[in-house]
């Protein structure tokens, strides 16, 4: 299944980018150079069943503190001060976590809760994309490159914190390096357990038994409590550095949301298919 992370092109164009003048200057005045930051993104990669071993996120310094360690080294040209923090400094774009840091202030599980406050993110998030719009800068320029590809970042970064299982998925990749949507990380590497197994088959059954929408609205309530304990046994999981438990949690988590979203496309007669 296809998964809200950027592109390796985006990242790589962010790379290059960071190595140019401060995309979000407004000075006329001498241009400096930023030492190019190293975005610390990890491979795909698949680890086994067995394997519990957790990956901190990058702590490299990131492309805002090079642009303030340069703006506080290299002389101003001459008739012009420095700009604002707020109008040169790019945002930390180590990982997701960092992109948001007035609502993420300690990064990713352990060190936060899995639970994040949405209309807090959502703010931030609105507020970071008015300051770095494409349309702010001139088309063509490397100011205006660096505000597309950082636009593009934070529309993932939001999509991917703001939703629990793409939040799962996105922790389970960055932290411990596994890839749950790969088919060698599917139900045949043992991921999903035999109890998950039934309980996702009588599900399925119920859902191809029901003839009317009376049964469908009792089924999607019965689903709507599986989801929400699934997040909470899964965020708890994050909490507790216990990528196992993660892992089997959000597996569960991914067949009932397929389940929720058959349940509101059943019509009578139609075929089930659940995906994993």
């Amino acid at each position: 299944m296809a998964r809200a992370i950027p592109s390796p092109q985006t990242f790589r164009l962010l790379r290059r980018l960071c190595a140019l003048e401060s995309p979000i200057a407004t000075s006329t005045g001498a241009q400096t150079r930023t030492r190019p930051h190293q975005l610390r993104y990890p491979p795909v990669q698949t680890v086994t069943h067995s394997q519990n071993s957790r990956r901190p996120f990058s702590t490299s310094r990131s492309c805002t503190e090079e642009a303030h360690y340069q703006r506080s080294s290299s002389p101003q040209s001459e008739g012009h001060g420095p700009s604002t923090p707020e109008d040169t400094a790019p945002p930390d774009i180590t990982n997701y976590y960092t992109l948001f840091p007035q609502t993420l202030p300690n990064g990713p599980p352990p060190a936060s809760p899995f639970a994040i406050p949405i209309s807090r993110l959502r703010r931030e998030f609105l507020s970071l994309q008015s300051r770095y719009h494409p349309d702010k800068f001139p088309s063509g320029t490397a100011s205006h490159q660096k505000s597309l590809a950082l636009s593009s970042l934070l529309n993932a970064a939001y999509k991917t914190l703001s939703d629990p299982l793409l939040r799962a998925r996105y922790l389970l990749l960055e932290t411990y390096g596994v890839d749950v949507t790969t088919e060698d990380n599917n139900i045949h590497s043992g991921l999903t357990d035999q109890e998950t197994l039934l309980e996702v088959m009588e599900a399925q059954e119920a859902l191809e038994e029901a003839t009317s929408h009376e049964d469908i609205e009792k089924l999607m309530e019965e689903n709507a409590v599986r989801i929400r304990d699934t997040e909470e046994i899964l965020g708890k999981a994050f909490e507790n550095d216990d990528v196992d438990e993660a892992k089997k949690e959000c597996v569960r988590l991914n067949y009932w949301r397929s389940l929720q979203g058959a349940l509101k496309e059943w019509e009578p007669g139609k075929e089930v298919r659940l995906v994993h």
